[in-house]
């Protein structure tokens, strides 16, 4: 496993520590190993911290890894992740990779210093619909070893709810951007899992992507319905597009991690008192 430490280029660097390039991933091919990477920034001076795995936008086709705009005094860990891309894989792909990801957290956060039973996931965008499969869909853990409800919580950045249009693509689908599907290969085809806290971010809808935030209202009345998860929340921030949605994220994120660890620990201590 390889890993370095880094010098950082923003405001970050005053509050946490970082090791980079940790690879999470067994497969041996040279573009898993270029690819399948992710770098731990862990806040200075804390033990038993939560941790939110971070995963970059970009249409399952372009970005990196990177922390996240804002959450320089974040009292949390950030574990940002990189994936393979299509076409260098079918972006369906992508889903293993964030999977593996997530697993390799929940594996080794104790070693940094976070809290396993405190692993948040979310992303902006691609990084949502990735992170946000994980989280919905049983499979991807349950095939690891773990269940999506061992998650702390989702925290979802204008995601899409539909079958992602790069999958579809890749798939073979000749219209996807136009006529939204609903498959297991989609959120929304997945809401009536049981599943961790949800929280899900918007940009305005007059300016986001089109019927992201509607789509998005629909996956969160339909996790209420079926009572999915126990606290489910969404949020449209006015004003900001499907780029600018990001800088609204961390009050919000800050708030929910909050709230879901609260809420974990009085049912802990609930529970502990009804065995007494």
């Amino acid at each position: 496993m390889f890993a370095s430490t880094s010098a950082f280029c923003g405001a970050e660097q005053d509050k946490f520590d970082c090791i980079k390039d940790l690879s999470y991933t067994a497969r041996s091919d040279d573009y898993s190993k270029e690819r399948c990477k992710l770098d731990v920034y862990t806040p200075k001076g804390k033990k038993n911290f939560p941790v939110y795995v971070w995963f970059h936008g970009g249409g399952i086709s372009a970005g990196n890894k990177h922390f996240p705009r804002g959450f320089e005094t974040a009292d949390f860990a950030i574990v940002a992740v990189n994936y393979r891309l299509s076409p260098k894989i079918k972006a369906h792909e992508a889903l293993d990779d964030a999977a593996d990801a997530v697993v390799w957290v929940l594996k080794n956060i104790e070693s940094y210093g976070g809290d396993k039973s405190k692993v948040f996931v979310g992303g902006h965008s691609a990084g949502a619909y990735l992170s946000g499969m994980v989280g919905f869909a049983p499979k991807y853990l349950e095939s690891r070893g773990f269940k999506n409800t061992d998650l702390a919580g989702m925290i979802l950045l204008s995601g899409q709810a539909t079958t992602h249009f790069r999958v579809r693509n890749d798939l073979g689908d000749k219209n996807p951007q136009f006529l939204p599907k609903i498959d297991k290969l989609s959120l929304m085809g997945n809401a009536d899992s049981k599943m961790s806290p949800l929280c899900i971010v918007l940009g305005d809808r007059a300016i986001e992507f089109p019927e992201r935030v509607e789509e998005n209202l629909l996956l969160a009345s339909v996790v209420k319905k079926l009572n999915s998860s126990k606290m489910v929340e969404i949020y449209e921030l006015q004003g900001l597009d499907h780029g600018t949605v990001s800088y609204g994220l961390f009050p919000i994120a800050r708030g929910f991690v909050t709230k879901v660890c609260k809420s974990a620990e009085a049912d802990k201590n609930a529970a502990a008192s009804k065995n007494n």
